[in-house]
């Protein structure tokens, strides 16, 4: 989004900004500042001219020669090529030596030259030719306030223009008067254009609104015999700052509110409209010409503004190309409106068409911004156009009511960490929009303002303190503690553990996608969760399986010349539940989500190669590999393989719930059908399975157990035995490390055998790792350990210590 300095100057009358610490004021307050782009004034000798005189060019048809007084002694001959050239208008002149940039960033200097054979003492500019816009359809036209003579740059304001990114959740900054609101020290500060004393009628009959849900204020002012025509320079200026072609004065004011205020509107051309009303409605259908030449499909569910015989605007998106505000219009409808976001963002996506109007319903606008918009772009209307408001109709609801929510203090500095004043939090939320209405014990009752959509509950509130606080400003924890758990029942998150397991086994990972297309879906289920607002045609219910998504991978894959494959994915499948089935009446427990993991075999046993055979993978090998995925999790000695047929088998696992066990579901292996293979464009045998992570989770039982490692040092010592002969040097390894608990490791290192008076006998070295995971270790309890294990050796084993 662009936002003009100048502009916000508007809003902000003792408005002064020192530029850089602007952008760092913004970025701060959650408004990344991107770019800045500073305006550079034109060259002193580019000088305001006025045309005297336009003849043909004697040997070029598209170019004229232009007399222009520039106010030196002689008019100055120009050989121009603008179509829009005439006697009396003023331009911009580059006179000799005049340095212009282009786009490469190099200047280039005008000087005398020769144009098919005339002479040309100098450059009438286009606007981008000057810098000023990306204008280029004709020369500039200068309003008559300008002399001869002078340098243009006297008549401009150097202006900075900064790219702000806006996250989705913040609508209310998409426009000039949402950046003043952030930078004000009082609501009270802001100045806003200009309105005229309308009163809209809530009886007429020019609006009707059948789609209540998706348009909850609709207001139409007819103003007769207004003039379209060029918008003045400073309206051209403004929206040319943002990068706006200006249209006309009808059209740029519009588009003007829209940046200035955040409220869309739109202007129709009153008598290309049939009937007496136009009517909010979302229950037709048919072709739909947009501003932008766009052919649209309007289908049932997407709301649009119809005069008494065909549609004439998509709401919130975009108005007719045949109701278009032209230089012939006199009459205009203007349509300030205020529409729900899931269908405007619906018609958006179904039409194609993404423009500046339904970017801010989509994500919401000020409910109570119709009226007070309305009125300020009809005095602006009546000022540069004329005319005079013959109609005002208003329907719907005017201001919605207000949101309160509690705020506590107490509970915002706890989660916050900092020890702002109630005072000091109220002052920041007032000076943004928000009002105390009442205080009670437990904290106070906010309001908040209705261009604010995102703030719902506390925690938004809280936010909105840390942000004007400052997240530079709230220090960092004195003290950061670093634990390390216990003992974990599984060595990582089981999801991933899975897969590490899979990855291990040969397969490869895939990520599809949770939207598919209703009939792959329903070649696997009859129970499909519909989209309510599918993104697109082919993304139109979540997928009740796994398989159909892995069978579009796989289908890709063989397109593209790869038939060998060994592919899993994890991740969740849903189903609506069956009435009878669910747990209550609550609207989520309609349906079910599962985590599933599927994995699928394909083409070739072996990789291509002259020493390998060409075998083919069949049913085996995917029952193989589900067995040996159940042997590494602890699994394969109690589940139980039953055959369905020699295509398909199931696999079942005893689980105790509570007190009582009972046979689980773990999935199934199977060759799919040829049928539904085709359907994805498949003509080689695949094999999946599909099993359940939850139940495979519930009869997981790790052999190895997480422990951490400890905080301290480890003390390492070498002990060395003489173990006699018929003493196995496993049961010597076995009693030093149960001989205390702060052993943790003991490893053989070193093993001499030698007979000695006819008996054999061992020289065993061992190696031991000592850690106190409280304290460090002195050599006093060090020395008490391996005392104890060297009377245990011998009592028990007749083993003596060699060395210490």
């Amino acid at each position: 989004m662009k936002i003009s300095v100048n502009w916000l100057k508007d809003f902000l009358p003792s408005f002064s900004p020192d530029i850089p610490s602007l952008v760092d004021r913004l970025t701060f307050l959650g408004l990344e500042v991107e770019e800045v782009h500073e305006t550079v004034l034109p060259d002193e000798r580019v000088l305001v001219g006025r045309i005297l005189e336009v003849a043909p060019h004697p040997d070029a048809d598209r170019l004229r020669l232009c007399m222009v007084d520039t106010g030196a002694a002689e008019p100055l001959q120009i050989v121009c090529g603008a179509p829009n050239v005439k006697p009396e208008m003023l331009v911009p002149v580059a006179t000799a030596g005049a340095r212009l940039a282009v786009e490469d960033g190099k200047p280039f200097v005008i000087k005398p030259s020769k144009i098919r054979g005339q002479k040309s003492f100098g450059m009438i500019c286009a606007a981008d030719e000057l810098g000023l816009s990306g204008d280029h359809s004709g020369v500039m036209e200068l309003e008559e306030a300008c002399v001869a003579g002078e340098p243009f740059a006297r008549y401009l304001k150097a202006d900075t223009v900064l790219e702000i990114a806006v996250t989705p959740n913040r609508p209310d900054v998409l426009s000039h008067l949402g950046i003043a609101r952030e930078l004000v020290v009082s609501p009270s500060d802001i100045a806003m254009p200009d309105a005229a004393p309308v009163e809209f009628s809530a009886t007429g009959s020019r609006v009707e609104i059948l789609d209540g849900a998706a348009c909850s204020s609709y207001a139409a002012i007819v103003i007769e015999g207004v003039k379209v025509g060029p918008s003045p320079a400073w309206l051209s200026a403004r929206l040319e700052s943002i990068g706006l072609r200006p249209k006309n004065n009808i059209v740029d004011i519009t588009n003007y509110m829209l940046h200035a205020l955040g409220q869309p509107m739109h202007a129709f051309d009153l008598h290309t409209l049939e009937g007496e009303r136009v009517v909010v409605r979302s229950d037709i259908e048919g072709e739909f010409m947009a501003l932008n030449q766009q052919l649209c499909r309007v289908e049932k569910g997407m709301p649009v503004i119809c005069d008494a015989h065909r549609p004439v605007a998509i709401a919130g998106v975009m108005g007719g190309l045949d109701s278009a505000v032209t230089e012939e219009s006199r009459d205009i409808l203007l349509e300030v409106a205020s529409f729900s976001s899931s269908p405007i963002r619906r018609s958006a996506r179904l039409a194609g068409i993404s423009s500046d109007s339904s970017y801010r319903f989509e994500r919401g606008v000020d409910p109570s911004l119709t009226l007070p918009a309305a009125r300020s772009a009809v005095a602006m209307i009546l000022d540069l156009a004329g005319g005079r408001v013959a109609e005002a109709c208003h329907k719907g609801e005017a201001s919605p009511p207000l949101r309160e929510v509690l705020f506590r203090p107490l509970k915002a500095n706890a989660l916050l960490g900092t020890d702002i004043s109630e005072a000091s939090m109220q002052a920041m939320l007032e000076r943004i929009g928000f009002r105390v209405l009442s205080r009670t014990d437990e904290g106070m009752n906010i309001a908040v303002p209705s261009f604010r959509v995102d703030v719902i509950g506390e925690i938004d509130l809280i936010e909105e303190v840390a942000r004007l606080h400052g997240y530079d400003n709230i220090t960092a924890s004195p003290r950061m503690a670093a634990t390390y758990p216990i003992h974990r029942s599984i060595p990582e998150f089981f999801p991933d553990f899975l897969r590490s397991i899979m990855v291990a086994l040969n397969f490869r990972e895939v990520l599809t996608n949770p939207l598919m297309k209703r009939e792959e879906a329903e070649l696997f289920s009859d129970r499909v969760v519909a989209a309510l607002n599918p993104i697109s045609e082919g993304l139109e219910v979540l997928r009740p399986s796994l398989v159909p998504g892995m069978l579009k991978v796989m289908a890709h894959n063989i397109r593209h010349g790869n038939r060998d494959m060994r592919l899993f994915e994890v991740a969740s499948s849903f189903q609506t539940v069956p009435d009878d089935e669910r747990a209550s009446s609550a609207s989520l427990d309609a349906f079910s989500e599962k985590e599933g993991l599927v994995f699928a075999l394909s083409g070739s046993r072996f990789p291509r190669s002259w020493n390998q055979p060409t075998d083919g993978i069949d049913f085996y090998d995917a029952l193989g590999a589900a067995q040996m995925l159940l042997e590494k999790l602890n699994l394969l000695d109690k589940s139980a393989v039953n055959i369905y047929n020699e295509n398909t088998v199931s696999i079942d696992l005893p689980l105790m719930a509570g007190k009582k066990s009972g046979t689980v579901r773990v999935g199934l292996v199977q060759q799919l059908q040829r049928e539904v293979l085709s359907r994805f464009g498949i003509e080689q045998d695949v094999f999946v399975a599909v099993l359940d992570v939850s139940v495979l989770e519930a009869g997981f039982t790790p052999v190895v157990a997480y422990e951490p490692p400890s905080k301290f040092p480890v003390v390492q010592r070498d002990l060395s035995f003489i173990l006699p002969g018929g003493v196995s040097v496993q049961s010597l390894v076995d009693l030093v490390r149960e001989s205390d608990g702060l052993i943790r490791n003991v490893s053989v290192f070193d093993v001499f055998e030698r007979q000695s008076g006819g008996e054999g006998e061992r020289s065993v070295a061992l190696g031991l790792d000592i850690a106190d995971y409280g304290r460090t270790l002195q050599d006093e309890r060090i020395n008490d350990i391996v005392l104890a294990i060297g009377n245990s050796a011998e009592s028990k084993l007749g083993a003596v210590i060699r060395q210490v």
